[in-house]
């Protein structure tokens, strides 16, 4: 519900219904909101939009880059979720592109310290879990299953951080930059000491006119920046809560 209430495209389809069913009916104010919201929709849509609010999402200057003295900390994979259902743990097909993103970067971590152990994190909400599936091809890929652990029963970050905290206690992060600042939140909440390896960033520069136009690869980059904006505010909300019933017990 939240990501769709989150899309540019929900907000030009009800204000554009809006003007269509009661047009001129609709008071001066309620038509120019209307209006509004159809342009700064379209907006949305623009790779201009999207790249400036992907570049907010990305910035986490509390968090820092993992330094060789934190070499020897657990690795934490936080999964990203399908494209699809997947049919058995070996469909790897079904995983989104950030998941591989995320893997080949965990996937380095883990071959250059073979005695680290790397948890692989995220449930999701099919029959086979997420993190099942990543595991299954880190292991297709050459990792011992022996330094694999799979955290199946979470559905969103926050999760995640508290799923582990009884396994780990400090940790090297892997995630999107979009993704990292959130998920920082969330584990130190948990209590988990993190640094981060995060993968590329998505913003892409300006290339022409094409910036200003309207394209469906700008919108998915504009939801996932508000999906993580959003997402800070809310977790920040939940870490206070967590941190003033820690204080009153």
């Amino acid at each position: 519900m939240s990501d769709f209430a989150l899309s540019p495209l929900t907000w030009l389809a009800l204000a554009a219904l809006a003007l269509a069913v009661f047009g001129t009916r609709l008071p001066r104010i309620a038509k120019r909101v209307c209006q509004g919201v159809v342009v700064l929709a379209v907006f949305a849509c623009t790779p201009l939009c999207a790249n400036a609010l992907l570049w907010l999402a990305e910035r986490h200057p509390q968090v820092k880059e993992c330094a060789a003295t934190q070499g020897d900390w657990p690795i934490v994979l936080l999964t990203a979720g399908f494209d699809r259902p997947p049919h058995s743990p070996d469909d790897g097909a079904a995983l989104n592109r950030e998941n591989f993103e995320r893997m080949d970067i965990a996937y380095r971590l883990a071959l250059a310290d073979p005695q680290a152990i790397l948890h692989v994190s995220g449930g999701g909400r099919e029959r086979i879990a997420e993190a099942e599936v990543v595991a299954r091809r880190l292991e297709q890929r050459g990792l011992a299953p022996a330094g694999l652990r799979t955290e199946t029963r979470s559905r969103t970050t926050w999760e995640n951080a508290f799923a582990l905290r009884g396994d780990i206690t400090r940790a090297r992060l892997v995630t999107s930059p979009a993704h990292l600042q959130r998920a920082a939140m969330a584990f130190h909440a948990a209590g988990i000491e993190i640094c981060a390896v995060a993968g590329t960033s998505g913003v892409v520069a300006m290339d022409g006119v094409g910036y200003l136009l309207p394209r469906r690869t700008a919108l998915v980059k504009t939801e996932q920046a508000l999906h993580e904006l959003v997402g800070r505010v809310a977790y920040a909300w939940q870490a206070w809560r967590v941190h003033a019933a820690s204080n009153r017990s």
